[in-house]
């Protein structure tokens, strides 16, 4: 891998996460019931999502996105075997979550992980269903 390329990885990783910590807190809500300013510590008026969750942590989709790195890199590409793995680790353990706490699960990724869970093999365990494609997958794509 080149240096360039590191630096591109790391800086959109940078940028993965501080976007997901921004929108934490805003998760769940309408879009016309946000503030007109969106910062990492909403206003106080307004009911914040995850409310136990320090302002400035990332979800588990940067988590996720932490595993699908981490395995990139140590294997040189794609390994679904490995990834499957990460991603348990994190959900049973907080592998790469903020102080190893999962507080939040999306509901696609909660099923692939039960069938892991339960053997299935990692490129069979998510629905395959065209109506249940939730979006957690595009906050990996960097």
């Amino acid at each position: 891998m080149s240096l360039q390329w590191a630096y591109r990885v790391r800086g959109g990783m940078w940028g993965l996460l501080v976007g997901d910590a921004l929108g934490v807190p805003y998760e769940f809500h309408r879009a016309e019931t946000l503030p007109s300013v969106i910062e990492m510590t909403p206003p106080e008026f307004f009911e914040r999502a995850h409310r136990s969750t320090p302002p400035g942590t990332y979800s588990d989709d940067g988590a996720q996105a932490l595993c699908l790195l981490a395995s990139l890199a140590e294997y040189e590409g794609f390994d679904a075997d490995d990834f499957a793995r990460r991603l348990l680790n994190w959900y049973e353990h907080g592998y790469l979550a903020v102080d190893h706490r999962v507080f939040d699960v999306g509901v696609q990724t909660g099923v692939a992980i039960r069938s892991l869970m339960e053997g299935a093999p990692p490129l069979e365990a998510g629905p395959a269903d065209e109506r249940r494609n939730g979006n957690g997958s595009l906050m990996r794509v960097l």
